[in-house]
């Protein structure tokens, strides 16, 4: 007969930690591609920084969201309400035409371009220009020009500043906020 053990495993696992670490490697990554100007992929590497600093930042939301409302925390809900929610219920004094929420918006409505991709169709534009211009700029889509470094490094400030403000509102200390758990190993005599 098989020997059998009892496992036990206790754990709070917060998928922000994660979400965040891969927003700042892509950072770093696409920083260190400009620095050496490497173009090759830097766009992609750029994008992708942007989505995970946009997952990260809900991630941090909800997990704020969850430590102080519990089951009434509405999960689904869209980012901006949520936010707003917690500018309540916290006291936060946050506004949307200011820093970090400015970028925040504008981060999260490239990220919703992204996750609803919809064809951009134009047809017959013309216009007279003085310059010879790039003929690939024609071709870009509009979210592109949110594909920056610099843009991905105010993301990455405003996500810093938002958690800095909810966890001091929410009074949550940084250690609380940390993935944790362990397991234990008992074989079972027969």
């Amino acid at each position: 007969m098989a020997e059998k053990y009892l496992v036990r495993t206790e754990a709070e696992r917060f998928i922000h930690n994660d979400l965040s670490n891969a927003a700042y490697f892509l950072h770093d990554l696409a920083r260190d591609k400009e620095r050496k100007n490497e173009r090759d992929g830097i766009g992609l590497v750029t994008m992708a920084g942007l989505v995970f600093s946009a997952f990260s930042i809900e991630a941090k939301v909800n997990f704020v969201g969850w430590k102080v409302l519990k089951s009434g925390w509405p999960e689904r809900a869209p980012i901006a309400e949520k936010i707003e929610l917690l500018n309540h219920v916290l006291g936060a004094s946050l506004t949307w035409g200011t820093e970090p929420l400015q970028t925040i918006r504008r981060l999260f409505r490239f990220r919703n371009m992204l996750a609803h991709g919809k064809p951009d169709i134009v047809k017959g534009h013309e216009e007279i220009v003085e310059v010879e211009p790039e003929v690939w700029d024609a071709l870009k889509m509009q979210w592109e020009a949110d594909v920056t470094t610099g843009f991905l490094a105010g993301c990455q400030h405003a996500e810093q500043e938002l958690w800095r403000i909810l966890l001091k509102k929410a009074e949550i200390a940084a250690h609380e906020t940390l993935t944790t758990g362990g397991h234990t190993l008992s074989r079972l005599s027969e």
